[in-house]
């Protein structure tokens, strides 16, 4: 990071407008490392991650607020605008800037939250939505994600399942059994992310992503078992999250037969522990 010290003593003014050119492809200053498979956004993130300078931090994120509200002015179908949005999106989620999220609001609202269907490039609205999705005021959008999710935008219905968890994560639990038809009718649907996100989310006590699918037929639990299978979940998890009911009767956790509460799955146990 040779140029690290030549951008750390940028102005926030000089940092926005070098963020926005390279953002929109005008000017990459380094380069992007297409050997590495790096995007625009990448050098940023880690330049914010090893700095100790915190008014540069501070400066940093300020300019690709700033940055991101300008680019949302322009032409957000596609083009040089279209894909600075598409970038500083990611920046911000990456850097979790709370102050971008009503600039993030504006722009989704002029898209599918908004009712607005493909009025936004693809890409861009995918990763707005994804970032918004984190950074949001939990509740207050929970209606507006669930507005999309009842209309016809399987491209859509990944990220709108992460902002309905994290806006209001107890009602959100009610579409997991949709989910789980959605993804019968449409092969492309990620379910086991989806699954993998719900079930790992801390915010949920163990056991309670079991109970909002304990209505599955046979079939429907043996697909979430695969797809989550399929995304390297252990049996024991497996278990947790989702009791198997076979033609020999119920698999249940032993902890479910005896009543005496679940436990988290091991692996997820040791994880607790080593961030303790």
């Amino acid at each position: 990071m040779r140029d690290a010290p030549k951008i750390v003593g940028l102005s926030a003014a000089e940092l926005r407008a070098w963020l926005l050119a390279r953002m929109r492809g005008e000017k990459e200053d380094p380069p992007v490392s297409e050997l590495h498979m790096e995007s625009p956004d990448d050098y940023v993130a880690t330049l914010h991650e090893q700095s100790r300078n915190k008014a540069f931090r501070a400066r940093l994120e300020k300019a690709a607020v700033a940055a991101l509200a300008e680019a949302a002015q322009g032409n957000l179908r596609g083009g040089p605008d279209a894909r600075a949005v598409r970038y500083l999106a990611e920046l911000v989620d990456t850097l979790e800037v709370r102050a971008a999220e009503s600039t993030l609001r504006e722009i989704a609202e002029r898209g599918a939250l908004g009712g607005h269907d493909d009025a936004l490039d693809a890409d861009a609205e995918e990763l707005v939505l994804f970032a918004l999705a984190g950074l949001q005021a939990p509740g207050e959008l929970y209606s507006k994600w669930l507005a999309v999710w009842q209309r016809e935008l399987p491209r859509l219905w990944p990220v709108v399942t992460a902002g309905l968890r994290i806006s209001a994560p107890e009602r959100a639990l009610g579409i997991l059994p949709e989910a789980v038809e959605r993804a019968r009718r449409y092969h492309d649907f990620p379910l086991g992310d989806v699954l993998w996100a719900f079930a790992t989310d801390s915010i949920y006590k163990p056991g309670v992503v079991a109970s909002a699918l304990a209505g599955l037929s046979s079939e429907g639990r043996r697909r979430c078992r695969d797809a989550l299978a399929a995304l390297g979940a252990e049996e024991n998890e497996l278990d947790a999250w989702l009791p198997d009911r076979g033609p020999e009767g119920p698999r249940t956790p032993a902890w479910a037969r005896l009543k005496k509460g679940p436990d988290l799955p091991p692996r997820l146990h040791d994880k607790g522990k080593a961030a303790a």
